[in-house]
């Protein structure tokens, strides 16, 4: 009978030591939590000390972060903005210094997304249908075909809009070319965060309109000279650029079968345009070898 007990009691220790080591193996591993939506106004410059760029997630794991260099991109201007999301892994690879910066082209996104959302599709604008001047200011960044749909729409429409998707550092303050207005201080604006969330919603609702047509004109972009210029031919992307003489721009959705990703790479006063561009093309491509 004593040894009955002693046999029991040793079976009963066991269980219960088994019991907590296991949940002490099942603590999570504490993780960065995800920056908040809210945007400082004065931006964090990235020092010397920082070359490489991690991983965060909302997810968690043990398992060693990948590191991304950003030395070459970050020397290219005096101010980057950069941002990767991949959608496969939940996971993203930050500057996690978004703030209100020069849009350029890059704007033309967000009236397009106006222009799907709120507009009629059969609407007829100056004797033409509406994607009559959607696709080439995306396809072409047309310039003329975006002030076109600025003046129709209405400079207060689009940026109150923008405000109620979340869109809060995205303002239209002129029309494309306005130099005039550009002396003046007026900009077009956008950061790192309100092109992620403009690119996260594209991927994620592909499958409905208008998403579904938004991707498809912007799979049809002709300029390919910054985040498809490094890549396979057979990388399909779906991307729309920036361009002004203080500022490259480029954002968009790398649509890999086996690791689709969204990237944004946004600057002012750049070193040289060939340096830039090809800074965004190289990290773009190292981005597509991570979670290979």
């Amino acid at each position: 009978m004593g040894m009955l007990f002693l046999i029991l009691a040793g079976s009963s220790y066991l269980v219960v030591n088994t019991f907590f080591a296991q949940q002490q193996e099942n603590v999570p591993q504490k993780v960065k939590e995800s920056r908040s939506e809210k945007i400082s106004s004065k931006p964090k410059l990235e020092t010397s000390e920082a070359k490489t760029a991690s991983t965060r997630s909302t997810q968690q794991s043990s398992a060693p972060e990948p590191q991304l260099d950003t030395a070459s991109l970050m020397a290219s201007a005096d101010q980057v903005y950069y941002g990767i999301h991949y959608f496969n892994q939940n996971r993203d690879i930050s500057s996690d210094n978004s703030a209100p910066t020069i849009s350029a082209s890059v704007i033309k996104v967000f009236i397009m997304e106006y222009a799907f959302t709120k507009a009629d599709p059969n609407e007829r604008i100056e004797e033409k249908p509406l994607s009559d001047w959607i696709v080439p200011m995306i396809q072409q960044s047309d310039n003329e075909a975006a002030n076109v749909l600025i003046s129709h729409f209405g400079m207060a429409n689009l940026n109150e809009y923008f405000q109620t998707q979340g869109y809060h550092d995205t303002r239209v303050e002129r029309l494309m070319l306005d130099n005039e207005a550009r002396s003046q201080g007026r900009e077009n604006y956008t950061s790192l965060n309100d092109c992620m969330s403009f690119l996260k919603k594209l991927y994620q609702q592909q499958a409905a309109y208008p998403q579904s047509a938004m991707l498809d004109i912007m799979k049809g972009q002709a300029l390919r000279t910054k985040i498809p210029s490094k890549l396979p031919e057979n990388v399909l992307v779906a991307n729309k650029t920036g361009e002004l003489d203080n500022a490259e721009n480029d954002i968009g959705l790398v649509l890999s079968e086996e690791n689709p990703f969204a990237i944004v790479v946004l600057s002012q006063n750049f070193k040289s345009v060939e340096g830039i561009r090809g800074a965004i093309g190289e990290f773009t491509l190292a981005a597509t070898k991570i979670y290979q």
